[in-house]
């Protein structure tokens, strides 16, 4: 019968195998390795994994997280790496693993679950819902319309607390930001493709850039790949782009990832001048890609976790569960509620909409909530309302 564990080092061998059935990009072994004993999100001890007859079966990592809501630091359980060995397939052990993690994430005090899914409908399922979409830009370089003026240098050692600073105050603004740690730091500052500058200001630094340079082979067209843009003020955010359209004369193309509401693209003058488009679409400035997906994993729990960025109270009715919600002072409390609710949804629309950033009138248009009248739905928007979910940091 088959049972879970954590993993064991005496599994390497055979989770690499796994590992490479599950996820066939290049990969070597060396780097399969890393992955697993040297996770930037995480340890090896944080890799569980399905054993039947004491044969590993499935594997998956259980990361202990941290996500930025409303302007809180919530505690949340990130899964990562679901992967079956393929003589095991279509029998359900990769949802049994899924809804084992959870059971740990519940009971170690997590009040959301969060990944990235290789398939959508396979986590619906399972409750996740979707986040609000990101666009990934794709821009030359020339049409940023900003020159530098600040002043502009490579980030070094003694810049890191100044940068670890700039990151906190995006999370405060965003949805799902993760709070990095110490471990993930060290991995992206020793990654020697990666370009770190930082500008300044009176007060010192004040936001920092971060990109890599690639081609395809010698000569070629070089991509720039914006890996973070963070800033503390709107002027070092213009900064910083427009350390990026600099290096025009080396970079024939930028790739950037911003959120939903970012307004980058009105400023950009003839972003595609190199391409060209069809009969449908003349300019495509990229794409627009889904998020992660998060998962309630007890909904009074992950309410009182998260920031509240207004005040009042409501009463939602979640599945058979009834809740009173008073938010106040960036906080809120979330009992059990014997009053008529305001709002009814299941535990799926409240990921949506109370930690994946989706407005509440939005959710109603799809059906996934329903409201007494506009009256209250204004209010449940209100309250429940959060900026986009936005993330540097895909695991």
């Amino acid at each position: 019968m088959a049972s879970f564990r954590p993993a064991r080092e005496d599994d390497l061998e055979r989770l690499l195998d796994l590992h490479t059935g599950a996820f066939p990009d290049p990969r070597g072994r060396p780097a399969r390795t890393r992955n697993f004993q040297k996770n930037a999100l995480g340890a090896f001890s944080d890799l569980h994994v399905m054993v039947d007859d004491d044969v590993v079966l499935a594997h998956a990592f259980l990361f202990p997280l941290e996500a930025w809501f409303g302007g809180a630091r919530v505690h949340v359980g990130g899964i990562a790496t679901v992967g079956v060995a393929p003589e095991a397939r279509g029998r359900g052990l990769g949802s049994r693993l899924v809804e084992h993690l959870h059971a740990l994430s519940l009971a170690r005090g997590d009040a959301l679950t969060v990944l990235y899914p290789f398939r959508q409908a396979f986590y619906a399922r399972l409750g996740y819902a979707t986040t609000s979409t990101y666009r990934r830009l794709r821009l030359h370089p020339a049409s940023i319309p900003w020159r530098p003026s600040m002043r502009a240098r490579a980030a070094a050692g003694p810049d890191r607390e100044a940068l670890v600073a700039c990151l906190e105050a995006a999370g405060a603004r965003y949805t799902g930001m993760l709070a990095r740690t110490t471990r993930a730091w060290e991995s992206r500052l020793a990654d020697e493709r990666r370009t770190w500058l930082v500008v300044e200001g009176p007060g010192g630094v004040e936001g920092y850039v971060v990109w890599t340079l690639e081609q395809r082979e010698p000569h070629a067209e070089t991509v720039l790949q914006v890996r973070e843009l963070v800033a503390r003020t709107a002027a070092a955010e213009r900064e910083l782009w427009a350390l990026v359209g600099a290096q025009r004369d080396q970079v024939a193309v930028v790739h950037a990832d911003v959120a939903a509401d970012d307004p980058i693209e009105r400023a950009l003058v003839d972003a595609d001048r190199t391409r060209f488009g069809d009969g449908d679409i003349e300019h495509t400035l990229g794409e627009v890609a889904a998020g992660p997906m998060v998962r309630v994993l007890d909904a009074a729990r992950a309410l009182e976790a998260r920031g509240w960025l207004e005040e009042g109270a409501l009463v939602l009715a979640v599945g058979d569960e009834t809740l009173e919600i008073v938010a106040k002072g960036g906080r809120a409390t979330a009992g059990p509620s014997r009053g008529e609710p305001h709002v009814r949804l299941d535990a799926r629309a409240l990921a949506a909409v109370a930690f994946g950033a989706l407005p509440a009138s939005r959710a109603a248009r799809l059906g996934w909530l329903t409201a007494r009248d506009a009256g209250t739905l204004a209010r449940a928007e209100s309250l429940l309302s959060l900026p986009p979910y936005f993330s540097p940091d895909p695991f």
